[in-house]
């Protein structure tokens, strides 16, 4: 429930500044990431995490973003290229969903949704769509770089797999 209702706000959000109401707009987007913190947080402490859980809360958090980089593109607050964004979370996120399925953990990433959004946030106060592009370009190369570790991780992993075994 508290992830539907994060990805409620977070759509919110994201038409609220589509429509350039910048206050209420920051309302739905807080409101959205105080769920997005209280369901994991509340599935932990009465273990009722699963799969599908962490799955639909992962997929929450991107269709959240996506609305509100959407959102910020066409309410005329960020330039085309603050798409990037976008393009550095779900590759993070398709590499994260690739790595845990392969048994590995991704925790060790420079950066993660809190330095993303808080650059997005950034972006979404500044008075000029060049300035604010920028930051959301920088939240899109924060995705990326930790995209890039986890390339550089699960390439470790296969060769080590793949040694062949020389000892007999």
């Amino acid at each position: 429930m508290m992830t539907t209702m994060g990805l409620f706000f977070g759509v919110a959000s994201g038409t609220l500044f589509m429509y350039r109401q910048i206050p209420s707009a920051f309302a739905f987007g807080f409101l959205s990431v105080f769920c997005d913190v209280l369901d994991g947080t509340i599935a932990r402490k009465f273990h009722l995490e699963s799969h599908f859980g962490r799955v639909f809360d992962s997929v929450s958090d991107r269709v959240s973003e996506l609305a509100v980089v959407l959102g910020a593109l066409a309410g005329g607050i960020i330039e085309p290229l603050g798409v990037t964004a976008v393009v550095g979370s779900t590759m993070l996120f398709s590499l994260r969903v690739l790595s845990h399925a392969r048994g590995l953990k991704t925790d060790y990433v420079f950066f993660g949704r809190t330095e993303r959004l808080v650059f997005i946030f950034l972006g979404l106060i500044l008075p000029f769509a060049t300035a604010s592009t920028v930051c959301f370009v920088a939240a899109g190369g924060f995705g990326l770089a930790s995209s890039f570790q986890i390339i550089i991780s699960l390439s470790r992993s296969h060769f080590q797999t793949k040694q062949p075994n020389l000892a007999m």
